[in-house]
């Protein structure tokens, strides 16, 4: 599982937003996407955050190096406010 988050600077939420939605349907489409879910912070619209679940780290490097995901970094690249922060976990609970 994948945890990302991402702040760009304020005033420019829509083109974060408009850039990360392009890419879903791609991304839910790969090999290996079992769950790809793009989210934004309700007190803090600058910051942004994923929910992903991948079969396995072959699958998440391949979307890290897919075209779709290259162009999305392009396109945030001049707005963001932080580093994007990639967090790889592993289940301990049982599925509900």
């Amino acid at each position: 599982m994948l945890f990302a988050r991402l702040k760009v600077k304020k005033g420019t939420e829509g083109e974060a937003k408009r850039a990360a939605l392009s890419i879903i349907e791609k991304s839910r489409a790969e090999s290996g996407c079992l769950n790809y879910d793009f989210h934004q912070v309700i007190d803090d619209a600058a910051v942004f955050l994923w929910h992903e679940t991948w079969e396995n780290e072959t699958a998440i490097d391949a979307h890290a190096n897919s075209l779709h995901f290259k162009e999305f970094s392009q396109a945030i690249e001049n707005i963001t406010d932080e580093p994007l922060q990639i967090t790889l976990t592993r289940m301990v609970s049982e599925k509900a």
